[in-house]
């Protein structure tokens, strides 16, 4: 459950900041993507966390994860106090939407790597066959 605890924070800031900008920008197509894609890689980064070897890049994620839990603070304490540095802002949705793409990439390159077949590096080209 500790690969869930980054992309559902930063879901939560996102979807915070898009619904406190829409009644500026009133545009439904605008607030539909900014609530689409977060999701999407939120989705995308935990299927990954099951398929992914445990432990890789530890620190990395534990990074993310504060610094979501920070941007999350940050939006709430805005929205409660009224600053508007805070809360609405599309800078801190981008902060929350790049971390998240972050957390996503640290996911796949957490992978475990496929094994090459034996036979793939025994094979020759046509050009190398043909001395």
């Amino acid at each position: 459950m500790k690969s869930i605890v980054a992309p559902l924070l930063l879901v939560v800031t996102a979807a915070v900041q898009a619904m406190g900008v829409y009644p500026y920008v009133q545009d439904g197509i605008t607030l539909a993507g900014q609530l689409l894609f977060p999701i999407l890689f939120a989705l995308g980064a935990a299927y990954l966390a099951r398929k992914g070897r445990p432990g890789v890049f530890g620190t990395a994620h534990l990074l993310v994860t504060i610094l979501a839990a920070v941007l999350l603070v940050l939006s709430l304490v805005g929205m409660s106090q009224r600053i508007p540095s805070l809360y609405p802002t599309m800078i801190l949705y981008y902060i929350a939407f790049v971390l998240l793409a972050v957390e996503c990439g640290l996911r796949i390159a957490g992978l475990p790597k496929k094994p090459r077949p034996a036979d793939e590096d025994l094979e020759l080209d046509d050009a190398e066959s043909t001395l």
